[in-house]
């Protein structure tokens, strides 16, 4: 009897082993270094904002900048604060943080960093870029709180992680 309790427990220790292992890891989605730096940042259309993270007050108030982390910034005209209107998008992958001053917008892009010229706010300009500024974070676009394993190629050098699928 001993034996046989003994046989069943090694038998579901080793198939919750099994099964633990065998669960797939997601699979990094890569953007070149050089796409990023030719593509980006670019202002497109109004997106619809999924996560809002830091929200820069511009103009006293009449403009709202919201990060987006890793995806950009959100341009919100509040001149009638009961309706802001969401009115463009500057995608910036890997934009995690962001600072205005005197006109110029100064973000972060994985390493790089990049001052806009966002004096007229309908037609924002890039005019500076700096590369490898910043050190690269190989887990930035990973959710670090949800326990999943995820796979990268760690031959690819001149990429960046953009997510995960």
């Amino acid at each position: 009897m001993k034996t046989m309790f003994m046989a069943i427990m090694i038998s579901i220790m080793i198939s919750g082993c099994d099964y633990k292992y065998k669960s797939p890891c997601k699979k990094a989605k890569y953007l070149s270094a050089e796409d990023l730096r030719v593509n980006y940042p670019k202002v497109s259309a109004p997106k619809q904002i999924e996560k809002a993270a830091k929200i820069y007050n511009y103009m006293d108030g009449e403009i709202l900048l919201i990060n987006e982390r890793n995806k950009g910034i959100h341009v919100v005209n509040n001149r009638v604060r009961e309706t802001p209107q969401n009115t463009a998008f500057i995608e910036t992958p890997g934009n995690i943080d962001m600072a205005v001053k005197d006109g110029y917008m100064y973000v972060d892009s994985f390493t790089d960093l990049i001052v806009l010229d966002i004096r007229n706010i309908n037609d924002i300009k890039t005019v500076y870029r700096k590369e490898k500024v910043f050190p690269y974070d190989l887990m930035q676009a990973a959710d670090k709180t949800s326990g999943e394993c995820y796979d990268y190629d760690h031959n690819k050098k001149d990429a960046f992680v953009i997510g995960f699928k």
